[in-house]
């Protein structure tokens, strides 16, 4: 995997402003290429229980609908003519990324709540399972689309995430040079994100106990 991923607000920011009709022959188009870039990650998802899933970006104005197993799969925009599903999967876009393309734990994702599960777990247990026995780059599946000019993509779009974030940041020092206070409320803030994750983290080591535990006291019973 390399260090260069797919820039979350700019395919955040892309995706609330698209025309569903465009987005969805957006999706079509890149299903169809990982297709050929991941055949074997085709094949174990549609040896799956057929299922429907669910997936609710809750920083986007569109959910999708997943159709794994026993058939083709698909990913489509939901609306309100969509079957039942078995389980939904919601969270932020960049922890759905994330767990995708296997960038964080995705046990860890689970039991800090960032991604939240409903519906049947065991669907989504599987198919969590089958996506991390494969090496997903979204940012190389969707500039691979380009053809020969693939790579000239995949360094332009990382050299636009480069420079959104100096401009951010130079735009947050500025501000902050004229408004001292805010600076010494984000330090603050920083500091209370920091002690956050580290309790996070905590209760994330307590539930994988928690689990360990109770399949060994099943175990034993």
């Amino acid at each position: 995997m390399t260090s260069e991923h797919l820039p979350v607000p700019l395919a955040r920011a892309a995706m609330r402003v698209m025309p569903a009709p465009l987005l969805q022959r957006m999706i079509d188009v890149l299903m169809r290429g990982m297709r050929r870039s991941h055949p074997g990650l085709f094949r174990n998802l549609e040896r799956l229980d057929a299922a429907i899933i669910r997936i609710n970006p809750s920083d986007l104005p569109h959910q999708f609908i997943l159709t794994i197993g026993q058939g083709q799969t698909s990913l489509t925009l939901a609306d309100a003519e969509c079957p039942p599903h078995r389980a939904c999967v919601q969270g932020k876009l960049r922890a759905l990324l994330d767990l995708l393309e296997g960038r964080i734990d995705s046990d860890m994702l689970f039991f800090s709540r960032e991604i939240e599960i409903t519906g049947d777990t065991s669907v989504v247990v599987g198919l969590r399972n089958t996506i991390d026995r494969e090496d997903i780059d979204l940012l190389k599946d969707i500039t691979a689309l380009c053809g020969p000019f693939a790579h000239p993509a995949r360094r332009a779009v990382s050299l636009m995430n480069v420079a959104a974030e100096k401009i951010k940041n130079r735009l947050a020092a500025l501000y902050e040079e004229r408004h001292p206070d805010v600076a010494k409320a984000r330090d603050a803030q920083n500091e209370c994100d920091r002690l956050r994750a580290e309790v996070q983290a905590l209760k994330t080591r307590l539930a994988k106990f928690e689990v360990r535990r109770k399949k060994t006291e099943a175990a034993t019973s």
